[in-house]
């Protein structure tokens, strides 16, 4: 009698772990997949502004300021390592790219200069299908938070096919749009503010070309 009892105990214990781990996937999965098709809004959008920080370890600051309008990209890139700041602005009217480089010493301009970088807008927590979606939801641990007045998910160890990768990754994704607003991840933590439908022709006037050294 007494073993039987101690088998039911177990077996109560067993079906409460399975039960916890099932209902834990499901409420992930739930609130991912909601982020998932949140942010399929903007994944088609042809007119807005990023800005993003990222702080390393080594105290290195680097700032991006992207716009892109139709056929029209500019990109503002500022590095600050505390000693020095260099900075780099790229042009791409939809026919060449145009190139300006500042540091404390020299200004530097180089036409037709290749390809811009693009800053796209992503889905962070993409996957290629739902059942990989559900697999990642299985180990992740996602709470509620308000970030920078924003209600966001707190989301730690949700394996995506874009990003999250390492074992410390972690990111704060807004809860009302799916766009992610900070990520941490190998000691850089990375903010980013977007803003759409709102970027006017005047931010892709270049420079004046004659306070500049040309390159060749």
């Amino acid at each position: 009698m007494e073993k039987k009892k101690i088998l039911k105990s177990i077996l109560i214990i067993i079906i409460a772990i399975i039960a916890i781990f099932i209902i834990h996937t499901i409420k992930n999965y739930i609130i991912i997949t909601g982020l998932q098709n949140k942010i399929t809004q903007y994944k088609d959008s042809t007119n807005y502004n990023i800005k993003s920080t990222a702080k390393e370890e080594n105290g290195t600051t680097i700032k991006i300021d992207y716009y892109k309008k139709d056929n029209k990209q500019v990109i503002f890139l500022e590095r600050n390592t505390g000693e020095e700041v260099s900075k780099i602005s790229m042009y791409d009217n939809g026919e060449r790219t145009d190139t300006f480089a500042e540091t404390k010493d020299t200004k530097v301009a180089q036409l037709n200069s290749g390809t811009i970088m693009n800053i796209n807008i992503y889905n962070y927590l993409e996957t290629e299908n739902k059942w990989q979606t559900l697999l990642g939801c299985v180990a992740s641990r996602i709470k509620q938070v308000n970030y920078n007045d924003k209600e966001c998910y707190n989301i730690k160890g949700f394996m995506s096919s874009t990003s999250l990768t390492s074992e410390d990754a972690e990111t704060y994704i807004d809860k009302e749009t799916g766009l992610f607003v900070k990520t941490t991840q190998n000691g850089t933590t990375t903010e980013r503010e977007y803003e759409f439908n709102n970027v006017q022709d005047s931010i892709f006037i270049e420079p004046d070309i004659g306070q500049y050294k040309l390159k060749e």
